[in-house]
């Protein structure tokens, strides 16, 4: 399978033990994808400095294929992330030169995979059409559950995932349905602790969370996001697939970072990360 990762890359920073680490929704999904067996793309932008190269290294270390990867003058993006007990609270941040336009050659080069995956946070909404157009799309709604911004989005869209936490079982069932009514070929979600669900248009499938020891929860909807697409792409079933992408999403957990390479801050990201404004989001923590 031949997966196309479309859209946004940060730099996930952590004050407390002054690391960073590579990130953003469609590079975790893209990494994840290829750890598990996928042919995997990235497409976007970072910046030319130390940043961007510990992404484009990160990604080419992972096996993931960044010639597609712009490289821009600016500085690539950042989040500060701070951990209470496993879970991931974000602080300042900003994209940097993440925003991008696909151009004839992106489109392009798209067409060459299977299937194309980008979010909400990528900001490519209006391009959504033209990535349809050419492979099947994956897209993460994250909290957009059913509102309308998903209603005008989804009619695009053959792999829909939501991250539902908010809601209860029964509504993220009902959530499920409507995303397949409208339009999806299967609509998954995430709810945290208390499991996920898929509907594949047919049946409505459930598997509880895997229990570990929580270290950092930061890109286990992502994980789960590249093995689910993994799994149903190959034509591995439902509930296997469902059972997997869990499983994965778990082993994250275990560890800082959404998948490793962690460098020491960069001295900008020190500065920041001692401002009174870093230090309110851990306080509000």
């Amino acid at each position: 399978m031949r997966l196309a990762a479309v859209g946004d890359n940060i730099t996930d920073c952590y004050p407390q033990a002054e690391r960073m680490y590579p990130g953003g929704n469609c590079v975790n999904v893209a990494v994840h994808a290829a750890r598990a067996g996928a042919r995997a793309s990235y497409i976007g932008a970072a910046g030319r400095d130390e940043r961007g190269e510990h992404l484009a290294e990160a990604l080419r270390a992972e096996g993931v294929d960044v010639s597609r990867l712009r490289r821009l003058d600016g500085p690539t993006g950042y989040a500060t992330v701070v951990t209470v007990g496993g879970e991931r609270t974000f602080g300042p941040f900003d994209r940097g030169v993440a925003r991008f336009r696909l151009d004839e050659e992106d489109l392009a080069f798209v067409a060459g995979h299977d299937l194309a995956h980008t979010s909400y946070s990528a900001l490519l909404d209006d391009q959504l059409q033209l990535l349809a157009e050419r492979v099947p799309l994956s897209y993460d709604f994250d909290s957009h559950t059913g509102d309308d911004y998903a209603a005008r989005l989804i009619p695009h869209v053959t792999y829909a995932f939501f991250s539902a936490s908010h809601l209860s079982e029964a509504e993220t069932g009902d959530l499920l349905r409507w995303a397949c009514r409208a339009g999806a070929r299967f609509a998954l979600a995430t709810r945290g602790a208390a499991g996920a669900l898929l509907f594949d248009g047919r049946e409505l499938l459930a598997e509880p969370a895997v229990r570990v020891d929580v270290v950092d929860t930061l890109g286990a909807g992502d994980t789960f996001i590249a093995h689910a697409l993994t799994g149903l792409a190959s034509g591995l079933g439902g509930r296997e697939t469902l059972r997997r992408a869990s499983a994965r999403a778990a082993e994250v957990c275990t560890s800082f970072g959404a998948f490793g390479h962690a460098r020491p801050m960069t001295p900008d990201l020190t500065a920041l990360s001692r401002q009174p404004s870093a230090i309110a989001a851990k306080e509000s923590t």
